[in-house]
Order: C-alpha cells, then structure tokens, then sequence
C-alpha cells in the first residue's frame, strides 16, 4: 500500500508538471478554471513586498517613485468586455493586435464599477447553482486588458518582475505575446519573474479575467461580488543578487522592558554565476531616523540559481512598545553589500515591538488585559467597489475606534 500511494503520489506531481509544460496556455480555460490542482502557475513565491533602492537613505523615503526600479502600471488599459469567455477574440494577447475599437477602463478598479456587466450582492450563496469545482459556462463574465509600457534604460541586467496585487477571480498574463502565467485567488497578489519575455523600449502586457472560478467558492462570503484587476499593478527590477523576502520576531523580556530582535532574510541568486563575499547589514532607526541598533553578518555565498536564509539578532534596550494608543514604528533597512564596500540593493520596512499572549483564556498586549471588541468588514467603497483609497481606509477606522471597537 505504501508503495503504491508513493507511486500514485509521483503520477499526479509528473501530470501537473506535464500540464504545464503542455503548451495548452490556456487553449482549455476549463482545465485551470475548473481544475482544484491548478490555482497558480509561473509564479514566485509569496514574500514580504520590497522595493530595490540604490541607497539607504532612498529605502528610507519609503516612496516608490523614488527608487529607479519602481515602475506602476495603473492608470488607462484598453479594455473589452463580455457575458462569457466565447466572446472572446482569438490572439488579442498578441504584439500587433489592433485594440483601437476597444473601450478603457482604469486600473485599478472594478470593471461592473465602470459600467460593465452587473454589480451583485449575495450573502453566503453563490449566484449560480453550486457543483463544485464546476462553473457556469453559460454566463461568466469575462473581461481582457492590454497597456504598453516603455522598459527603462537602467533596467538593463537585472531581473524585472510583474506584480498584481489583486485580481478576481481567475488570470492569465501574457508579455509581448508569451504566455507568462496564471492565477486564481481575488484577495491575494500574484508575481511574476519576467525578465526573459522583455525588449528593450516598448512592450506590451495582455492579461484575462474571469470572474468565476473554482476558486471562487472559496470566497464566498457576505459582501457584493465585483470583479476585474481592482488593486495595484506593478514592475520593479532588481539585481541578479537580491533579497527576496525577510521577517523580525521582537521577542520582550519577562518584565516587557527590553527585547531581543531576530531578524531573518532570505538572498536569491538569479544568475548562472556563484555570489560570493557578500555582506548583509541591517539597521534600526527610531522615527526620527536615528540609528537604535545595527547588526552586520557575516560574508556569504550563494551557488547559482539558489538562495539563502540569514539569521541575524541583537538585543534593543527599551524600545518604545507598540499598542493602539502609542503605536509607535521603527525603521529597518537592510544593505546587500558585495566583495568591494559596494551597496548594490537596500530595502527597508516598519516594525513594532509588542507582544502578544493567551494566558488563562486573557488576551495579553505587552503584559496587559486587553477585552477584544470586534466587528467584521470588507474593503468596500459605494463609488469604486473594492478599490479603496487610503482615506476612506482611514475614515472606516475612525469611525470604528469610536464605538470602541478594536479588532476586526
């Protein structure tokens, strides 16, 4: 029995890796929007999002439009819209497709916002039959996109990478006319490493979306159901030796006065040569970015197309505790620094020092009782559906902290 499940097991890995390297991308769209085993495909990872500066003082900005290898893609796409996916032309994704007599839509945003298709609410039943993991064929909305873009000069030799942040419920992408990847899951970013698809100047982006997919039954849930590509859409491009994710873990002492700060960060190698000598420092800063602490490892090496994971920890002597009403942040830039001295990418993110306990059946924030009051929400806005903007963000939390509430 053993061996055979093993070999069951080695059978349907072999037939996922044989379908997507079938060339069907995605002649069948049923065989990725209604295939459970199916939910992404030539995507990286999930990690923190970062941004590759030159400098520290730039990561430290914290402003996208100021780090040279930040590119947004928002704003006016070519647009066409229909009640199923036959209605869709045949290589609209191609370079020389001729889009001029398609609509526009602006991205982020949700296409029934914009006047396409119908905006529906439901609570917690589908708006069609439910057979899991089929989907209607008669009627699910579908809706094609294409932009240009010109490729930065200063782009050249480094890996450039696609990120959509949110997309419902199910995507295909394509780069000047080469099948990139997909994606189902409305609610979470998909990222793609496009580097090889690309030219020097213009290039052009095609991307599909259908709003069901067996991966919609798992979202849903209580709220309206819209769809489109309603969150941010971005480029960013960074060197063949790059960090690729990392996370902190403030761990307080027993008296919450002091805490000890693990940080861990992984390294990718996207060349075909071994990084070697390599230096990562990492640096704390108060908000006004005065240095706390620094930390610096010790050199490394990564072989060619690897990674690395790096663990670097520090004590910090009574750092400003964060809770709802002092939620005070910390600064933390990394350094990837090569052989010679030379920074070759920062980065940076916010942390806190908090933390939190169960003891008794008691929610503990820093050492203290903390009665919880929550309510559920959704991101939703009566003019824009599920693309929100961070004043209304911060309208709805307003509102919330007055009726005492502090969780959601």
């Amino acid at each position: 029995m053993r061996k055979l499940l093993i070999v069951s097991g080695l059978m349907w890995l072999s037939g996922i890796i044989c379908f997507s390297q079938t060339g069907r991308f995605p002649v069948d769209i049923y065989d990725f929007l209604e295939n459970p085993a199916v939910f992404e495909l030539n995507q990286e990872e999930g990690h923190t999002p970062l941004i590759p500066y030159n400098s520290t003082a730039e990561a430290l900005a914290g402003k996208p439009e100021g780090s040279p290898y930040y590119l947004s893609l928002n704003g006016l796409w070519r647009f066409l819209y229909s009640d199923t996916p036959d209605g869709i032309p045949e290589g609209f994704h191609k370079v020389n497709y001729n889009d001029r007599k398609w609509d526009t839509i602006r991205v982020p945003s949700n296409w029934e916002m914009k006047g396409f298709g119908d905006p529906l609410f439901r609570n917690v039943s589908t708006p069609f039959r439910p057979d899991p993991p089929q989907i209607p064929r008669e009627y699910n909305p579908t809706g094609i996109y294409r932009r240009s873009f010109i490729l930065p000069g200063s782009w050249k030799d480094r890996e450039i990478f696609l990120r959509m942040e949110k997309t419902a419920s199910a995507s295909f992408v394509w780069v000047n006319g080469n099948e990139v990847g997909y994606n189902e899951g409305g609610q979470e970013p998909a990222e793609y490493r496009i580097t090889r698809y690309l030219r020097p100047g213009k290039n052009t982006v095609a991307v599909a979306v259908y709003k069901y997919s067996d991966g919609y039954y798992l979202e849903d849930q209580d709220y309206w159901r819209l769809s489109g590509i309603f969150d941010d859409v971005w480029l960013f491009a960074a060197p063949g030796i790059h960090i690729f994710d990392w996370f902190a873990i403030t761990d307080l002492d027993e008296t919450y006065t002091d805490a000890r700060l693990d940080l861990s960060v992984t390294i990718k190698n996207y060349s075909q040569q071994p990084a070697q000598n390599f230096t990562l420092k990492s640096t704390l800063y108060d908000s006004e970015k005065r240095i706390v602490k620094s930390l610096t490892g010790e050199p490394f090496s990564v072989p060619p197309g690897g990674d690395i994971t790096l663990n670097l920890s520090g004590t910090v002597e009574n750092p400003l505790k964060w809770s709802a009403e002092s939620p005070d942040l910390y600064l933390l830039a990394f350094e990837l620094i090569s052989q010679d001295g030379k920074i070759l990418e920062a980065i940076s993110g916010r942390i806190g020092f908090r933390e939190t306990e169960i003891k008794d059946q008691v929610f503990y924030l820093n050492g203290k009782p903390v009665k919880l009051n929550g309510i559920n929400s959704h991101m939703q806005h009566p003019v824009s559906g599920h693309t929100m903007d961070e004043a209304t963000i911060r309208k709805d939390m307003s509102l919330l902290k007055q009726f005492n509430i502090n969780c959601v």
